[in-house]
């Protein structure tokens, strides 16, 4: 049973390796063994270093130091899968055999890890081989008869990957039954014929080309192998078996990645359909702003003749025409409505160009104070009495102008859906919870209707009709919360009071 060693995995990646990986054993070790000698790495097949791992990259390298031939892969979560894949880019003592994957692949990591327990095996048989041919002068047809009877039976025969002895110009001397049993010939159909007439155009001549001289400059690369409806993905290396010999021979390494490239290029297809979809909401999104904005633009200017003519109009009319000040008075109401409504999806058109916003270390009291200042008149009208408890997270890193934005929007919804039988009481507290930073704003308001407690985050949603609002700045909290990697919950009971629960992720 293979072995592969791993440190610093989810439970929930643990799991679905333990589910899907077939014949082969997983085993949990500590940093300290990777980066002492408590641990050999021969023994295994890959180590896998996981999203929980502090600092994977130098891990990687301490790996890499020990045993340049196993395979390392660092899985991790998708906000930090192109921090460390770029980290390696630049990262010193970083060999070909690590690999960065995200663990959004879900079970397409599993062909990825197989794939890399054949690359470790590949690696030290290619070692093997290279050192059993090392002392090979030249090549007579005698021993080539010992070569062929002894050194591919022995060794090659025995690989669980492709191995082919060849000719400075691509010619098959020998393969083993690997390569024999990838291509689906025979001996006589391979031996003495250029490696490359199997596979197809271009592939032929791109494949002659690297066996021929461009190994020199690349180690290995795949091929793509087309036999008949099927498809395989072969990646080949080369190497001198004496460099030399007059009449120079080589050993090519075949591995079947065809598993592991489909779900890369699966992975890749998808990708670039996402990328398709997130550019077409963008364009969407620029042309929603751009509505919004002309939209309020083009009417602010008629709306406020409307309310000129009614204020000309009023001051026209004599104090004893009842009947049309009254008419007068429900136009203006509408006015204020309608300007209202432009003011706040011009809101909602705003939130989301200023949503990606710069991230600063916040003082959670003094924003407290500043949004109460904001509110001052309505807490004073109100007779609102706002307590505030951030003793166990006095501190958040989030953009100063979002946090406030649902600090605000929080507060005031509290204010406007007050009872009128008892004095407003608004408590807010901060906590860490699960790695989360957790805001909460708990009232004792009018509270919300059973089962339409979900339905207050709707846009211009409200569930008391009777109270002055246009149902838009629970909506802009959610969104925020949202967009930041957060949640947020809400429990009600009526005539009871609300409580709201943000949680933003630590950054």
């Amino acid at each position: 049973m293979t072995l592969i060693l791993h440190t610093g995995l989810h439970n929930a990646t643990l799991q679905l390796l333990e589910e899907n990986l077939k014949g082969i054993q997983l085993e949990a070790i500590a940093d300290s063994a990777i980066r002492g000698n408590s641990v050999s790495l021969q023994t295994c097949g890959a180590l896998l270093i996981g999203e929980e791992s502090d600092n994977p990259v130098r891990l990687a390298q301490e790996a890499f130091s020990k045993d340049k031939g196993i395979s390392v892969l660092i899985i991790n979560d998708k906000s930090n899968h192109q921090k460390v894949k770029q980290a390696l880019q630049f990262a010193p003592f970083v060999g070909p055999t690590i690999q960065t994957v995200s663990n959004e692949l879900g079970a397409g990591l599993v062909p990825i890890i197989e794939d890399s327990l054949q690359r470790t095996e590949q690696r030290r048989n290619y070692v093997r081989i290279r050192s059993s041919s090392s002392h090979l002068q030249s090549f007579s047809p005698n021993y080539m008869e010992k070569v062929r009877v002894s050194y591919m039976t022995r060794v090659l025969d025995e690989a669980p990957i492709g191995a082919a002895l060849l000719g400075k110009d691509g010619t098959v001397l020998n393969v083993n039954a690997y390569i024999l049993r990838l291509l689906g010939l025979t001996d006589k159909e391979i031996l003495g014929i250029q490696f490359s007439a199997h596979f197809s155009e271009p592939e032929r001549n791109a494949l002659q080309d690297f066996i021929t001289d461009g190994y020199h400059s690349k180690d290995k690369r795949t091929f793509e192998l087309v036999q008949g409806e099927a498809r395989k993905f072969l990646e080949i290396s080369i190497g001198d078996i004496d460099a030399n010999s007059n009449a120079p021979y080589k050993i090519a390494i075949v591995n079947d990645v065809t598993s592991a490239t489909e779900a890369q290029q699966h992975t890749l297809a998808h990708l670039e359909e996402l990328q398709t979809l997130n550019e077409e909401l963008r364009r969407v999104n620029e042309d929603l702003d751009t509505f919004v904005y002309t939209a309020s633009h083009d009417l602010k200017s008629p709306i406020l003749n409307i309310e000129g003519l009614v204020n000309l109009l009023e001051e026209t009319l004599d104090p004893q025409q009842a009947e049309a000040l009254l008419e007068l008075e429900h136009i203006r109401r509408s006015v204020e409505r309608f300007k209202s409504t432009i003011e706040d999806l011009t809101k909602v058109a705003r939130l989301q160009r200023n949503m990606e916003q710069e991230a600063s270390e916040l003082d959670v009291v003094q924003l407290a104070a500043d949004v109460q200042q904001l509110l001052k008149t309505e807490v004073e009208q109100s007779g609102a009495e706002i307590h505030v408890y951030t003793q166990e997270a006095p501190t958040l890193n989030f953009s100063r102008k979002n946090f406030k934005s649902i600090l605000l929007n929080l507060l005031s919804n509290a204010i406007k859906y007050r009872s009128p039988d008892r004095t407003l009481q608004i408590h807010v507290r901060t906590s860490m919870q699960n790695g989360f930073f957790v805001l909460t704003v708990q009232d004792n308001g009018l509270g919300i209707p059973a089962g339409k407690q979900e339905r207050v985050f709707q846009l211009f949603k409200r569930m008391h009709v009777h109270v002055q609002g246009s149902g838009v700045g629970l909506y802009i909290v959610k969104r925020i919360v949202n967009n930041s990697g957060g949640t947020v919950q809400v429990e009600s009971k009526e005539n009871v009071g609300t409580t709201f629960s943000v949680s933003l992720p630590i950054v």
